[in-house]
């Protein structure tokens, strides 16, 4: 029994020295004025990931998301009119996915992310959450920087499906193509 448990322990110890895990995530600003308007938009994210490499190419993560913004215009993120109007929101997010890397060269390697995910939206003064189920897949490219630390950027929305609602009163699908519009970037540390 103790060659059992010593042996169960040097497995355990083995594998979390070899990078099976990493955390890590995304931290953004940015803010949008017109001139001739009284609106400023203001956003600010907040979405950290924790994921597990099941082997060298596939990974499994779960990304959860914060998203703040100051004054979203959503008739027109939602191609509505003068539904929502503008609104101060607060949004979580919750996105397993899955990580696919195909391609390694030196310290680069290019990847895609499959997965679904859940957003509830709540605009300020509102009595009811906007609610958005998703599906995408995205490309993106990492760089290690060290055995401990990698930096990765995703490429647009990739490709995607939403559906959003609001209870009984509106339904909207959305899907598209977008690679190269909203470039995001992120850095973890492997553990």
């Amino acid at each position: 029994m103790k060659k059992i448990m010593m042996t169960l322990a040097a497995v355990c110890v083995a594998a979390t020295m070899n990078a099976q895990t990493w955390v890590g995530g995304e931290l953004g600003f940015s803010g949008n004025h017109t001139n001739g308007t009284e609106t400023t938009n203001k956003t600010f994210t907040f979405a950290p990931e924790f994921g597990y490499n099941l082997d060298e190419n596939l990974s499994v993560a779960i990304k959860l998301g914060y998203e703040y913004q100051d004054a979203c215009d959503l008739d027109k993120l939602f191609g509505t009119t003068n539904f929502f109007g503008f609104a101060r929101t607060n949004a979580f997010t919750v996105n397993p996915y899955v990580r696919y890397t195909f391609c390694k060269a030196g310290n680069f390697s290019v990847f895609v992310d499959g997965g679904i995910s859940y957003t509830t939206l709540h605009p300020q003064g509102a009595e009811k959450n906007l609610n958005i189920f998703g599906a995408a897949v995205v490309p993106g490219i990492a760089y290690a920087v060290s055995d401990k630390v990698t930096l990765v950027s995703h490429l647009g929305k990739g490709l995607y499906w939403n559906h959003t609602w609001l209870e009984d009163s509106f339904r909207n699908n959305s899907y598209g193509l977008n690679l190269f519009n909203g470039i995001s970037f992120g850095a973890y540390y492997n553990f």
